[in-house]
């Protein structure tokens, strides 16, 4: 590669004079600012691959800060033990490690690799992990620069973890002073001892995420832990940005009570799941002065009767916190038209707004999502009472001007009228997903896509069964919905150039055609093509031929998939790292072959249901190394 423009035509000179030495220009000669805006413009995979070139293209692609940031380093099914790979290797490497994640490791001692790089990591994550309490305080106590840590679904810690006097000593030797965001969510048997231990090593958090915590323990056990953090809470108010208590019990309204009465509290992102019903009295009083200032107790006359009505928590809560960017009310039966009008009049900060599965708004609570000016990321899904009328007069609009994402799953009053509109307003979209709407993703709405949401990063269409081969490709139209006086066109989906991400999972009605004359993208990493059994061959075929950027295949329950087919997908992408072909009954074991050959940095393949294979994981084991998960039940 690096001989690449060294010419080959050249002249011999006589042997008697000396050869000057040759000057060679290539690509590992450019400058490095150069070299960096260049890799600016990659993927993060892309970028490392470009690193392996040369050691000056690794200094660009790793040590560059802002290149680095985005680097995280995942162990999964794995034992972390200095005497076993792959930690046996990670020992020995000259590179840091900022951001770790484990998943599913089982831990065995203290191991050196934490002495050893813990100087250097930002972030770490334990998720699902056999880890025992001291081996936790290792690690800990080695990473001074921890700014951000994950216990997540650890719940065996939690139960062996056992407190004497030699682990309260460990206790008092080290406080992480940079940690400033702590996750122990979606874990059930955490208790108080647990909660402030963690708490302790980190006295100046910011970001706390405790949610679907304690939810197999007693409703007794439930109670005292929230009581507890609640306290917590109280002492640290002044310094606390964000709060996440999704899918945690036991959050009702007295705790919201007891959160709006804290002076000082001034949250940024909030993420609640609200159920409790809110007092008739309140909604009829709201509904009647919708600009009523809120207090903890609200005063109103009745004639020449002066009454009194205790505020929720919940509202309390919510207009204390003007502050708020990022609000996360996602399955709260709680939430009502009624509450809708008091965020976007009250939080008119918000640049994010997330409300799947608030099945009690209706239209008139959408209304007013337009004011919203900031707003960025929009999640509607699941709300079914929703329509045209409420998107077209609360979400449409020229106000929003940053929109970047926008969620409408099953929506079933939802039409392509809305989702048009939606395409002709916020051009700057990123993420598109409409599964499951099937009104709004019709052929004509998604050439209304194709042409105006050029940015489009990930568009996810999940079993959107009314999407045909002519709205992919623009071919074969009934009519063709783009006209401007008498000039007519059509366009293929591959004009959005910058897709990663395309899911077309249950579009039953695809074929050949769309993957032949649709399919042509520089960079889409991620496709997913389950239950489109009208796939053959041929659209294989020009598949891997015109996306070679394909590091994640979906084609289970294809029928019409063969060995053939997994020679073309192995042989052509290189860059394949996870394969799925569930149910696909043609594939024997010749298909292992091809995988075993071709395949050099598969991770991940899933083989269930496909009778006709044997000694599955015998024969790719042993042939591929990177492979880490092998799913053939």
């Amino acid at each position: 590669m690096m001989d690449f423009f060294i010419a080959n035509n050249h002249v011999e000179k006589p042997k008697d004079e000396p050869e000057p030495e040759t000057e060679t220009t290539g690509f590992h000669d450019l400058p490095m600012e150069l070299l960096l805006k260049i890799m600016k413009m990659v993927s993060l995979d892309d970028r490392v691959a470009a690193g392996q070139t040369c050691r000056r293209w690794l200094e660009a692609s790793h040590y560059y800060t802002p290149f680095n940031e985005k680097l995280v380093f995942r162990f999964s099914n794995i034992n972390f033990c200095d005497n076993e790979p792959p930690i046996k290797n990670f020992i020995q490497a000259f590179r840091i490690f900022p951001r770790i994640e484990l998943s599913s490791v089982t831990f065995y001692g203290n191991s050196d690799f934490w002495p050893d790089f813990g100087e250097f990591v930002l972030e770490l994550s334990f998720r699902n992990c056999l880890i025992r309490d001291t081996e936790l305080a290792w690690a800990l106590q080695h990473v001074p620069n921890l700014r951000k840590l994950r216990i997540e679904s650890c719940d065996e810690l939690f139960r062996m973890w056992q407190f004497d006097k030699q682990f309260h000593c460990c206790q008092s030797n080290f406080v992480l002073e940079k940690l400033l965001d702590v996750s122990v969510a979606n874990n059930d048997f955490m208790d108080e001892k647990h909660f402030n231990w963690i708490m302790t090593i980190a006295p100046n958090m910011a970001h706390l995420d405790i949610s679907n915590c304690f939810k197999m323990v007693t409703a007794v056990r439930r109670v005292a832990m929230v009581e507890h953090i609640m306290r917590f809470i109280n002492n640290r108010r002044f310094q606390l940005e964000t709060l996440k208590f999704s899918g945690t019990l036991s959050i009702d309204d007295i705790c919201l009570s007891t959160l709006a009465m804290l002076d000082g509290l001034c949250l940024e992102s909030l993420s609640l799941t609200f159920c409790d019903k809110i007092p008739p009295a309140i909604i009829d009083l709201l509904r009647r002065q919708p600009e009523l200032k809120i207090t903890p107790a609200l005063q109103f006359k009745v004639g020449k009767v002066k009454k009194t009505i205790q505020t929720p928590g919940f509202i309390s809560f919510l207009t204390s916190q003007p502050n708020l960017v990022h609000l996360d009310l996602s399955s709260s039966l709680g939430v009502t038209d009624e509450v809708m009008e008091l965020i976007t009049t009250t939080l008119t900060k918000l640049k994010t707004l997330k409300l799947r599965r608030c099945i009690l708004i209706t239209d008139e609570g959408i209304m007013e999502i337009v004011k919203l000016e900031r707003l960025e990321v929009l999640d509607l899904s699941n709300c079914e009472r929703i329509s045209d009328r409420a998107m077209f007069n609360g979400v449409i609009g020229r106000r929003m001007k940053n929109l970047q994402e926008l969620y409408l799953c099953e929506l079933p009053s939802l039409s392509d009228y809305s989702l048009i509109q939606v395409t002709l307003n916020f051009d700057k979209i990123q993420i598109l997903d409409l599964s499951s709407s099937p009104n709004a993703a019709t052929d004509a709405t998604l050439q209304y896509i194709n042409f105006y949401l050029l940015h489009l990063r990930k568009l996810i269409l999940y079993c959107c069964t009314k999407v045909t081969d002519a709205g992919l490709t623009g071919i074969d139209l009934p009519y063709n919905p783009l006209e401007i006086w008498d000039i007519s066109e059509s366009f293929a989906i591959d004009r959005i150039f910058k897709l990663r991400t395309l899911v077309l999972t249950g579009c039953y009605k695809i074929t050949d055609l769309a993957l032949k004359k649709g399919f042509s993208f520089g960079e889409l990493k991620e496709l997913h093509l389950a239950r489109c059994s009208m796939l053959t061959e041929a659209g294989i075929e020009a598949l891997v031929t015109n996306n070679k950027s394909i590091e994640y295949l979906d084609l289970s329950e294809c029928p019409n998939m063969n060995d053939h087919c997994i020679d073309l997908i192995t042989a052509n992408l290189k860059r394949l790292k996870t394969l799925k072909v569930n149910k696909c009954p043609l594939l024997t074991d010749d298909s292992l072959y091809f995988v075993s050959v071709n395949c050099h940095y598969l991770k991940h393949i899933s083989l269930a249901g496909c009778f006709k294979l044997n000694r599955v994981e015998e024969r790719l084991q042993a042939a591929i190394p990177t492979l880490k998960t092998i799913n053939n039940k």
